[in-house]
């Protein structure tokens, strides 16, 4: 696959998204961090994303470092001074120019050596993909229903994301029903097969031990909005129980958040600089 190398950007804005703009609503949520799981194993789906990971990351020592590396990206790009935004970006760019190689066996429609880099576009529109329609999916049924032009609104301003991300407009769907089309596409196609490489994260991620039947306790509801083709293809086991009690917490959920406070239910970081802001 072709490479770009993409030139970090040397100024960010002070103020990227407006308390009032649905990225923040959405986001400013901690309830939105249960789609993590969800978002990391789709990303890792795609067999050229699981090498590159498997290759190049601590992820049996670490194996939840890449998500919570993610998230804190994410959230200094967006919510941060830029001082800690271009940290970020930095960061980001520096960990991506050192993923590279070659698959090393046949997974899905891609043969052995079949090459990888950190810097394709088309896999970091599919790990951003994957945070956007995650998180939605995740407030939606946890939070509130997000209305159409709001899902309108969020996607815009993750495209702007994207564009500190390295990807350019031409490189991403144009419209949120655009997205929704390309996610589509995506989870029905083969592109999506998790190989023997794609099993190992998960394997490190959920082993047998305390720790990992606590990860797998958290990620219950990212396992659970999975797929299900995909959540069988990992070897989760998931039942007409564990879907009732799923759709049981995101009901009370619904139900009980617009009684609590924000100190509670807030990222800190944007719960400050709302405070900032005032």
């Amino acid at each position: 696959m072709a490479s770009t190398q993409h030139a970090i950007p040397t100024t960010l804005p002070e103020v990227r998204f407006s308390p009032h703009s649905a990225f923040w609503r959405i986001n400013r949520e901690w309830l939105t961090t249960l789609s993590g799981a969800r978002a990391v194993l789709l990303e890792i789906a795609h067999p050229l994303v699981a090498a590159g990971v498997a290759e190049h990351s601590d992820y049996r020592s670490d194996p939840f470092g890449r998500l919570f590396r993610t998230v804190n990206t994410m959230t200094d790009l967006a919510f941060n001074r830029p001082q800690a935004a271009h940290r970020a970006v930095r960061h980001y760019y520096a960990c991506h120019r050192r993923v590279k190689g070659r698959l090393r066996e046949d997974v899905g429609p891609y043969s052995a050596g079949t090459e990888y880099d950190g810097n394709d576009s088309a896999l970091r529109l599919w790990v951003l993909a994957t945070l956007i329609d995650s998180a939605l999916l995740v407030y939606e049924l946890f939070v509130r229903p997000v209305l159409p032009p709001e899902r309108e609104s969020y996607y815009a301003d993750f495209q702007k994301l994207g564009g500190y991300l390295g990807l350019t407009s031409d490189q991403m769907p144009p419209t949120y029903t655009d997205f929704q089309s390309y996610m589509q596409a995506m989870l029905h196609s083969d592109v999506l097969t998790v190989g023997p490489q794609a099993r190992d994260i998960a394997r490190a991620l959920y082993a047998p031990s305390l720790a990992g039947r606590i990860a797998w306790r958290l990620s219950f509801i990212g396992i659970g909005l999975l797929p299900a083709h995909l959540r069988a293809a990992f070897g989760f086991e998931w039942s007409e129980a564990h879907e009732r009690r799923l759709h049981r917490l995101a009901a009370l959920s619904r139900r009980i958040r617009p009684f609590l406070p924000d100190l509670l239910m807030v990222h800190p970081t944007i719960l400050l600089a709302e405070w900032q802001t005032q």
